[in-house]
Formats: structure tokens, C-alpha cells, sequence
């Protein structure tokens, strides 16, 4: 199943137009650290054994959006920025930091967050690579893979490079995990956080894709 239906549960106060995506996904507090069991933040051990990284995925036809364009799209996400994500970066502006890098690395005509989701939102940002050679188009295995569980882990993955709060050291994380910890509804929030610690499964089948209500509660 998908995190949600578009139009459906946003928070009070915030718009409920239908241009909006999705009831978008407390925390559990658990005995580890939940910030990191969400976001997936790799330590100095898990990075070593990271995948190799390349920067961007390829998108020959990709519009960015201009200074200008950039400041009035995060007004808009701004205001459905969930309270946990405030209370977390504080006033370290590591939350503008997040929503500027989420503005440059999509298309200008494309929105995440508040776009239709009829249309997959295509990440054009840093990129992990495959963990495994994945099949050629139009092989079977190909499909096996995706719908397995876990399948989706052996693809690649948008990832953010980010600063935590009140550290110094530049941490990979999962853009899904990043955008459902920021925007996602309690009730959706708490299904994720069960999953594990990985990149969430993206309901379209594309792990390029960021679209908010493209992300699965399904593992």
C-alpha cells in the first residue's frame, strides 16, 4: 500500500485544494536513536561499505529552477513541514539546507510535495548506485526483483549529503527517508518506522523517484 491519497489528512491548517499530495506520513520513541533509524544515517563502518556513489542521474531534458523559483517553491513546502522536523533541526537551518537541495535536484516544473501524483518526481541530485548488477530492460528477473521484499534496496537510490544537527560531519542519507520524516503524517510515520532501516520501497517502482505519495508502507 501507498502512504496516502491525495487531498486526504493533511494537518490542520494546512491547504486541502486537492493540488496538495497525499496525508503525508509521534515518533516512537525507542530504546536506539529514532533520527536515526530514519533517516538511515550510514556511521563511519556502514560508509566504508557503502556502495560507490556517482553524482546526479542522468536526465538529459532537466529544467532547474532559478534562484527565484527556488525561494517561492520551499514558502510553499514550508507550510507543510511537519512540527517533528522543526523541533529537530531547530533553528540550525539544516531544514532550509534540506529543502533547498530538494528544490535544485528536481525539476522546475515538478513538485514532490504538493504536485500531482499522477507523474513520478525524478531525483537529479546525488545518486547511490546499484548493490548488485541490476537486469537489463525487458528481462523478467527484473520484475521479480522489484516486487520482492527488499528487492527495491538492490536499485538505485536518491541520497542526501547532510550535516546533523549539532555535528560537524557530512552524513549520506535516503532522500525518501529525509522527505517522510519532514512532510509525513503521524499515523503514516509510524507505520515507516517499522520498516527497516533502508530505503523505503517506492510505490511506482522507480527509486528515483520522490514524490511523497509515490513512497510505499509496504517493506
Amino acid at each position: 500500500s501507498s502512504v496516502a491519497q491525495r487531498g486526504d489528512g493533511l494537518r490542520d491548517g494546512a491547504p486541502t485544494d486537492g493540488s496538495a499530495a497525499a496525508a503525508m506520513f509521534p515518533c516512537r520513541l525507542c530504546s536506539d536513536n529514532p533520527f536515526s533509524r530514519l533517516f538511515g544515517w550510514e556511521d563511519e563502518e556502514e560508509a566504508a561499505e557503502a556502495p560507490a556513489r556517482r553524482r546526479g542521474s542522468k536526465r538529459q531534458n532537466f529544467q532547474a529552477r532559478s534562484d527565484k523559483e527556488v525561494q517561492a517553491v520551499i514558502v510553499e513546502w514550508e507550510r507543510y513541514v511537519h512540527p517533528r522536523a522543526r523541533e529537530y533541526f531547530g533553528d540550525t537551518g539544516r531544514l532550509q539546507e534540506v529543502l533547498v537541495m530538494l528544490a535544485k535536484s528536481t525539476d522546475r516544473n515538478e513538485d514532490p510535495i504538493t504536485g500531482s501524483d499522477e507523474h513520478c518526481v525524478i531525483w537529479c541530485g546525488e545518486v547511490a548506485r546499484a548493490s548488485v548488477d541490476q537486469p537489463s530492460d525487458g528481462d523478467a528477473r527484473a520484475a521479480s526483483s522489484e516486487t520482492s521484499i527488499g528487492g527495491h534496496v538492490q536499485k538505485r537510490q536518491a541520497i542526501f549529503k547532510m550535516v546533523k544537527p549539532e555535528d560537524t560531519e557530512v552524513t549520506n542519507t535516503y532522500v525518501n527517508r529525509v522527505l517522510a520524516f519532514t512532510f509525513a503524517e503521524d499515523e503514516s510515520f509510524d507505520q515507516l518506522m517499522k520498516l527497516p532501516k533502508e530505503p523505503f520501497r517506492m510505490a511506482c517502482h522507480n527509486q528515483l523517484c520522490v514524490h511523497i505519495a509515490h513512497i510505499s508502507l509496504d517493506p
